[in-house]
C-alpha cells in the first residue's frame, strides 16, 4: 500500500492543503510539531473513520496494484464517507476499510506500530532499555502489541487478589457470625435449664402448698371453716334458746312467786348464760374470720405460683423456639461452608483466565518470536550498514548484539545503538504483520538522534531494501540536508 495524494478541507488547524507523495523516500518538513501531528491524525482519522473531531478531506492511495479514492465528510448532518475504486468505478464499504482486500491487515494496533513510528520514550538511557524490552516482549508475546499480556496478566492477578482479601474476609465474618450463634446457643441453653429450675422450684412449693398442714392446705382449710360455720351457728340457736328460756323463767317466777328475787335470780343467771354464749360466738367468728383469711391467701398464693409456672412455661416455649431457629442456622452455615463463595468461583475463572494467557503467549511466541528475532537481526545489520551482525533474545527477553567481536547486553550499549536496535525491531515487526502487502512507514522525528552516517545506513536500506514507502516527518533542517546529500531521489515537502 503506498499513499499517493491528500487533500485536507478541514483537519484542526489546516486547511485547504493538498500532499502529493511519491512512491518511495518522502520528507515531509516543518518546524511547527503541531502541523506534523495533525498531518498524521488526518491519516489515521481517515483511514479508520474516526467520528470524535470533525473534518473533511480526501485520501488517493494504491493497494494491490489498484487505485482508490477515499473521501469523508463530518461537517454534514449525516457523515459522508465514500472509497471508490478508481480502475472499476466499484463503491466499497469505507468504514470496515481493514476488512476490505486492498487493504487487509491494517487495523489500529497495527497503524500505531508499524506505520506511525516515533522515538522512544525517555530521558536516560535505562528508561529508553526498559522501553526497548518492554515492546519487544508485546511483540513476541501479541504479534502486533494490541494487547499487553503482561499486564493484562498482572491485572488478572490484582482482581483476583482483591476477590481473595474478599473470601478471606468473608470467611472470618462466617466464623465470627458462627462463633456468635454458638455462643447464643449456649446461653440460652442455660437459660433454658435456669428457667426449668425455676419452674420446677414452683412446683415444689404448689406441693408443699398443698401438702403441709401447717400450711393449711386448701381442703384442711375447707374443712376448718365448715366446722366452724356449723359451731357459730349452733352457737347462735343456743344463744337464742338460752335467752328465751331466762326470759320466760323469769316471767313465770315472777307471775307464780309472791317474791320478785327468784325471778330475778333466774334472769340474772340466764343472762350470764347468754352472756358466756356470746364470748364462746365471738370466739368462734374470729377464728373462722382468720381461716377465711388464710384460705383467701393460700388461694392468692396458689395462684401467684400457677401464674409463675405459666409465665415459665411461656418463657420455655419462647427459648426453645429461639434454639430450635438458631440450631437451623448454625447447621445452614456449616452446609453452606462446603459450597464455593461467587469470588471463589471468581478466582476460579480468574485462574483459567492465566492458565490460557500462559498458553496463549507461549503459543503466540513460538509462532512470531523466532521470526520477529531473525527478521530483526537482518534488520538491525542492514541500517547500521553490518556493525551489527546478530541479535538475540532469551526465554526472559533479555536482548543482547554480536558486534562480532563481542556479545554485549542491551543495557552496555550505547543509546544510539539502542535507538537503532528498537528502529529494527519496529520495522521487522511490520514485516511480519504486513506480509505480501507493504504498509507504508511514517517516521516522526524518529532520526534526531542518528548522526549523519547512521542517518544514511539506515535511509539506503530503506530505499533498497523495504521496498517500503517512507515519509520522513521532521522539525530537523540537518536531516533534510543529509539525505539530499546521500543521492537517494527524495520527495521534499515543506509547510
Amino acid at each position: 500500500m503506498k499513499i499517493k495524494q491528500m487533500e485536507i478541507k478541514d483537519f484542526g488547524s489546516i486547511y485547504r492543503q493538498t500532499i502529493a507523495f511519491s512512491p518511495d523516500m518522502n520528507v515531509l518538513y516543518t518546524e511547527k510539531e503541531r502541523t506534523r501531528r495533525e498531518i498524521q491524525a488526518f491519516i489515521e482519522s481517515m483511514l479508520f473513520g474516526r467520528t470524535d473531531v470533525p473534518y473533511a478531506g480526501v485520501l488517493w492511495f494504491e493497494s494491490g496494484g489498484r487505485n482508490y479514492r477515499l473521501t469523508r465528510d463530518l461537517h454534514r448532518e449525516e457523515p459522508y464517507s465514500e472509497l471508490l475504486c478508481e480502475e472499476s468505478g466499484e463503491l466499497l464499504d469505507a468504514d470496515h476499510i481493514s476488512e476490505e482486500k486492498m487493504a487487509l491487515g491494517i487495523s489500529e494496533a497495527v497503524y500505531e506500530n508499524v506505520i506511525c513510528i516515533s522515538p522512544l520514550k525517555g530521558n536516560i538511557g535505562a528508561e529508553i532499555v526498559r522501553e526497548v524490552q518492554k515492546q519487544m516482549t508485546g511483540f513476541q508475546t501479541t504479534g502486533d502489541c494490541s494487547v499487553d499480556l503482561g499486564k493484562t496478566s498482572q491485572r488478572i492477578k490484582m482482581t483476583r487478589k482483591g476477590y481473595q482479601v474478599q473470601v478471606e474476609r468473608r470467611k472470618k465474618a462466617d466464623q465470627l457470625a458462627k462463633e456468635k450463634i454458638s455462643a447464643q446457643i449456649k446461653s440460652i441453653r442455660r437459660e433454658i435449664r435456669d428457667t426449668e429450675d425455676q419452674k420446677n422450684q414452683l412446683g415444689e412449693q404448689e406441693d408443699a402448698l398443698r401438702m403441709n398442714e401447717e400450711s393449711n392446705g386448701y381442703h384442711l382449710l375447707d374443712e376448718r371453716i365448715g366446722a366452724l360455720e356449723t359451731r357459730n351457728q349452733a352457737q347462735i340457736a343456743g344463744m337464742c334458746v338460752t335467752a328465751f328460756l331466762a326470759l320466760a323463767g323469769a316471767l313465770l317466777l315472777a307471775l307464780e312467786a309472791e317474791s320478785t328475787i327468784p325471778a330475778v335470780l333466774v334472769g340474772i343467771s340466764g343472762i350470764l348464760a347468754f352472756i358466756a354464749e356470746l364470748n364462746f360466738e365471738m370466739r368462734t367468728v374470729r377464728e373462722l374470720e382468720k381461716r377465711k383469711r388464710m384460705k383467701s391467701r393460700w388461694i392468692t398464693r396458689q395462684n401467684k405460683l400457677e401464674g409463675g409456672r405459666s409465665s415459665l412455661d411461656e418463657e420455655l416455649r419462647e427459648k426453645n423456639m429461639e434454639l430450635s431457629n438458631l440450631t437451623e442456622e448454625l447447621r445452614e452455615m456449616e452446609e453452606y461452608a462446603y459450597l464455593p463463595l461467587m469470588e471463589e468461583v471468581e478466582i476460579d475463572a480468574l485462574n483459567l483466565a492465566m492458565d490460557t494467557i500462559d498458553k496463549l503467549s507461549e503459543q503466540m511466541y513460538r509462532q512470531t518470536g523466532n521470526r520477529l528475532v531473525r527478521t530483526m537481526s537482518e534488520t538491525l545489520s542492514g541500517i547500521t550498514g553490518g556493525t551489527c551482525h546478530e541479535l538475540m533474545v532469551d526465554d526472559e527477553f533479555h536482548i543482547s548484539v554480536d558486534t562480532g567481536k563481542e556479545v554485549l547486553p542491551i543495557e552496555n550499549l550505547r543509546l544510539i545503538m539502542v535507538e537503532q536496535i528498537y528502529l529494527a525491531m519496529r520495522l521487522a515487526a511490520g514485516e511480519l504483520l504486513c506480509g505480501a502487502e507493504k504498509l507504508p512507514v511514517i517516521f516522526d522525528e524518529m532520526f534526531c538522534a542518528f548522526d549523519p552516517e547512521r542517518l544514511k545506513a539506515a535511509v539506503l536500506w530503506l530505499t533498497e531494501s523495504s521496498g517500503r514507502q517512507v515519509i520522513i516527518s521532521t522539525s530537523k533542517k540537518q536531516e533534510l540536508d543529509v539525505l539530499q546529500k546521500t543521492g537517494i531521489s527524495v520527495n521534499e515537502i515543506s509547510l
